[in-house]
């Protein structure tokens, strides 16, 4: 590899970053327990991208940065975890390829296991909220970020553009 070549691509991890910084903090919605963000798209793409562990490692970065200059409710470090797996789990499932089962495989993980689970029991921790009111009120919002995650990366996906610049930046 190149300098040139490491040199564009730290680059345009810098900009995916943040773009999720972005996208997770600022053009975001935050409720009590939940938060609906379109960071995962570019977690995706940074997926398409990048191996796995960089994808994980940038999005974890992402998060952090983002509770340190956007704060939006108590930090806690659970959370960071929770965005590792994220971006660990999209860079396993759109390494090579981007299948309609990988799409589903995924986004379960991400929603159902890291967001829902996970990300419950760190709502618990800090707030001490009563689990059976936690989980029932995640667990539609949760159902509903599932079919927005899966259409919008089915979607995205598909478009050939993509798919040939993501092609051809791995291909340098």
């Amino acid at each position: 590899m190149t300098s040139q070549s490491t040199v564009k691509k730290l680059t345009l991890l810098g900009v995916l970053t943040a773009m999720q910084i972005v996208l997770g903090s600022l053009l975001s919605i935050q409720f009590l327990t939940t938060k609906i963000a379109f960071a995962f798209i570019i977690v995706a793409l940074t997926a398409r991208l990048f191996s796995p562990l960089v994808t994980a490692g940038s999005t974890a970065l992402a998060y952090f940065l983002g509770m340190l200059l956007f704060p939006k409710f108590t930090f806690f470090p659970g959370f960071i975890l929770t965005a590792f797996l994220t971006g660990l789990t999209f860079g396993l499932a759109f390494q090579h390829h981007t299948t309609l089962t990988r799409v589903l495989c995924a986004n379960f993980i991400v929603v159902f296991v890291w967001n829902f689970i996970l990300n419950s029991l760190w709502l618990h921790t800090m707030y001490m909220t009563p689990w059976t009111v936690l989980l029932t009120t995640r667990l539609i919002q949760e159902i509903v970020t599932y079919l927005i995650y899966t259409a919008v990366l089915l979607a995205l996906f598909k478009v050939p553009v993509l798919n040939q610049l993501t092609s051809k930046f791995k291909l340098q």
